[in-house]
């Protein structure tokens, strides 16, 4: 297969623009939602355990992939997780959208969404600064609704820990925001698009600002209207009158940035199209549908462990960022020989139930040995990696 060569850029103000690219692209429904719950449930503390691993892990793809032959290379060798990585992200932002994006819309949701879907993709395929355009209409977007509801008085609103989980288990959570947003990054192609535009010293700014100001700035906007979620908003009902200007802050933002992330997936996958086999594609579709459903179902389901189908679906999510792909790149990308795939799903199997009862059943604690796991299976293959060959 010819890979696409994206050519490199020596435009320091093209370099600016793709740290926009960055930071809206990775501004989703884990950025965008997932700091609610660690707060909720941990306090304040677990913004941060949150946020550090995330800006830095992204940031750092930037600085450790030393050229964009490097990442092309990479991509070619593992095409087949990368569009994984992208088809599952797609599926997780249609479940979001019918869980939490169409409670505030309504019935017109569909047609809203599919419609700022579309725009959002006909604007990011056009051939000269498409990407670049949409975020920095998504950049703008956001931020002026930010500015609006804080001119407004709704913002800020930051959760306050309501849940009876201890405050201590942040600490369990950390090896898992490591290893997740430490690894992640490496199979998502649309960070290797933006690597593969530039050349070293421009792709080590534009990561580093893309991430470290752009996205900050997008999970802090998370952080300041967490409270609106944890008070019960879009579920409670009576409070659209009341707190009308949040009723369009909140949607307005979810709605864009994550049409944004998906226009900006498939455009990715378009060069990958030939990979993606009928087969595949009928996983997708099945899984596309299944996600849309649970979304509409969620909040009419009975609760386990205190959390409805919703927060639970959306949890099982996060263990493809969590546990899925990172065991993925971890055993098959960093070791210097290749390891058989098999590994790797070993890794994933004996680690989930410990990620089952951390996540679902809130038993914080037990994360720690579903790492250690995939951490042992990591530590083995890397030994066995310098085991001269007979």
């Amino acid at each position: 297969m010819t890979l696409p060569r994206i050519p490199e850029s020596p435009s320091w103000p093209r370099a600016m623009l793709t740290a926009i690219v960055l930071g809206m692209s990775w501004t989703w429904c884990i950025g965008m939602f997932l700091p609610v719950l660690l707060v909720r449930d941990l306090g304040i503390a677990a913004f941060y355990v949150f946020a550090i691993p995330n800006i830095v892990g992204a940031a750092a793809m930037g600085w450790v992939l030393r050229s964009a032959a490097q990442s092309r290379r990479m991509v070619h060798r593992h095409a087949v997780a990368c569009i994984w990585f992208s088809l599952v992200t797609i599926v997780f932002h249609a479940f979001f959208a019918a869980w939490i994006i169409a409670r505030f819309i309504g019935w017109t949701a569909g047609y809203c969404l599919g419609g700022g879907f579309l725009l959002m993709l006909l604007l990011v395929l056009l051939p000269q600064y498409g990407p670049e355009l949409g975020a920095v209409l998504a950049l703008l977007i956001s931020l002026s609704l930010a500015a609006w509801g804080i001119a407004g008085g709704d913002l800020p609103h930051i959760a306050h820990q309501t849940s009876a989980l201890p405050t201590a288990d942040v600490y369990w959570l950390a090896p898992v925001c490591l290893l997740g947003f430490l690894l992640c990054p490496y199979l998502d192609l649309t960070f290797h698009a933006a690597r593969q535009s530039a050349d070293a010293p421009r792709a080590k700014a534009a990561f580093t600002l893309g991430f470290g100001g752009f996205f900050a700035l997008m999970i802090a906007f998370t952080l300041l209207y967490s409270g609106w979620f944890t008070d019960g908003l879009p579920f409670a009902a009576g409070d659209r009158q009341l707190h009308w200007r949040i009723w369009l802050i909140l949607p307005i933002h979810l709605a864009v940035q994550s049409c944004y992330t998906v226009a900006l997936h498939v455009r990715q996958l378009i060069p990958q199209a030939q990979r993606i086999t009928p087969r595949r594609f009928a996983v997708f579709c099945g899984l596309f549908l299944l996600a849309i459903t649970l979304g509409n179902i969620s909040t009419a389901a009975p609760r386990h462990a205190n959390l409805s189908l919703g927060e639970i679906t959306y949890r099982g999510f996060m263990s493809f960022y969590g546990l899925v792909f990172p065991a993925y790149v971890l055993l098959k990308i960093t070791p210097s020989r290749q390891v058989a795939t098999t590994w790797v799903w070993a890794a994933i199997l004996l680690a989930a139930p410990f990620y089952e009862v951390g996540f679902i059943e809130r038993q914080t604690i037990w994360l720690l040995p579903g790492v250690g796991i995939v951490l042992l299976f990591w530590v083995y293959r890397l030994f066995a990696s310098f085991a001269p060959s007979r």
